[in-house]
């Protein structure tokens, strides 16, 4: 409810109980189960809120006369802001749709009959329905700004309303936590600014500058990106009003930085190798054909290194399951050591591990693969008291994808690797064996 309502009311109510000479006057709220809320009384009184359906007021027909007192029942709030028992009384009726016993209420302490005045009164009638009915819809629109304002603060985000004006915005708690601003109602250009200097401060602003600049012809755009503020990111979302840019723009700020990391985390398990840290079968997988997708990638040789720990079901035997996991996480240390940067490197089950390299020569090939397997060789895996020697048998595969889907070309390289590692264990294990149909049906 505003203040100027608020006065029109009293002033009402002062000027009626003046010319009339009443004792006290009342603007009453009535709803229909007749509970009366006294709006407006002068003199000023702290009346509460009461009942008149026993009243007899709404029996009576109301005119411009007043009755006797004594022909009603008033409710004792009333008569206890009197200085003595009332004497007459008059009723003026203003009903509101959701109030409609509501008027104004005169009483009259002194014996002798209220002035010729009193019978204007009823004139005000219309004032006060006026009067009451702006007050309603004031506190009205005050409930609902203060449900706007409660769901504004109940929502796990930071969010910013500007007015379809332009001139206005309105700004919850985390918002303004986040845009070192005040929350509340702000001039639209003094929270635009904070939000400018919040985006010129993320990692990214340079793909969200160019990422809303192709939006500002659009008055109805909508929009979801990320914010990427050092350690935090933030969702934030904009979209108009209701689809409608000219009643005003939404923004919503959404911390997703733990939800990031866990999806993070969740790709990471999906892709990783508990035991080795090494990637996982799926992962090597996906990685090949994202990068067969390239271009010029097919047109690329590629080589497959099939990679067997030898002997290692005696080392389980021996010394335990415990330390054979503590000997792959050793021998998945040592191939990435051996590894060229950017080479894929995958756990690709039990005791076997395969290493994609892109497009080298064939005496690098050799080089890498050799150098794999002398740093395995070069020193037993110590444990404690352990000291346990350690060979691989390494095959290679190699060839161009070009004339096969990646999935395809990748299972034949990982197949003739396969095959070349055999050949490497039956050789004598220890050593490394290239894929050639001569080599290998000899």
């Amino acid at each position: 409810m505003t203040a100027s309502i608020s006065e029109a009311l009293y002033e009402l109510c002062g000027f009626a109980r003046v010319s009339c000479e009443a004792e006290l006057v009342v603007a009453l709220e009535v709803d229909a189960g007749y509970r009366a809320t006294a709006v407006a009384v002068s003199p000023t009184l702290p009346l509460s809120s009461f009942n008149l359906r026993n009243s007899r007021i709404f029996e009576h027909a109301w005119a411009s006369s007043p009755v006797s007192a004594s022909e009603l029942r008033l409710p004792s709030a009333v008569i206890n802001g009197l200085p003595a028992l009332p004497t007459f009384v008059l009723f003026v009726p203003a009903g509101l749709d959701h109030a409609p016993y509501s008027g104004l209420l005169l009483l009259w302490t002194a014996p002798d009959a209220p002035p010729p005045l009193v019978r204007h009164v009823p004139l005000l009638a219309g004032s006060v329905a006026s009067a009451l009915g702006r007050r309603r819809e004031a506190v009205r629109q005050a409930a609902i700004r203060d449900q706007f304002n409660d769901l504004l603060e109940s929502v796990p985000a930071g969010i910013v309303v500007f007015d379809g004006d332009g001139h206005g915005a309105m700004v919850n708690e985390r918002a303004a936590q986040l845009l070192g601003t005040e929350p509340g109602r702000h001039e639209a250009s003094d929270v635009a600014e904070p939000m400018r200097m919040l985006r010129e401060r993320c990692d990214n602003r340079m793909e969200l500058d160019a990422l809303y600049e192709g939006h500002m012809a659009n008055v109805h755009y909508s929009v979801t990106t990320h914010w990427m503020l050092g350690e935090r990111t933030y969702e934030v979302d904009t979209h108009p009003v209701h689809g409608d840019g000219e009643r005003g723009r939404i923004w919503l700020f959404s911390d997703v930085t733990a939800e990031l990391r866990m999806a993070a985390n969740l790709r990471k398990m999906a892709e990783t190798d508990p035991l080795t840290g090494a990637a996982n079968r799926r992962s090597l997988e996906s990685e090949f054909a994202r990068i067969m997708k390239t271009p010029g990638a097919r047109d690329r040789a590629f080589s497959v290194l099939m990679v067997d720990v030898d002997h290692f079901k005696q080392i389980n035997d021996t010394h335990g399951h415990s330390v054979g996991d503590e000997v792959l996480r050793e021998v998945a240390a040592r191939c990435r050591t051996a590894l060229r940067e950017g080479d894929l490197f995958a756990r690709f089950g039990g005791e076997e591990f395969v290493a994609v390299l892109a497009a080298p020569q064939e005496a690098e090939l050799t080089a890498i693969a050799e150098r794999l397997r002398r740093s395995i060789a070069g020193s037993a895996f110590r444990s404690g008291t352990l000291s346990i020697p350690l060979t691989v048998s390494v095959g290679i595969a190699s060839g161009t994808g070009r004339d096969a889907p990646p999935a395809s070309f990748l299972a034949t390289l990982i197949e003739q690797a396969d095959d070349a590692l055999y050949a490497a264990k039956q050789s004598g294990r220890n050593r490394v064996v290239s894929y050639t149909r001569q080599r290998l049906a000899g």
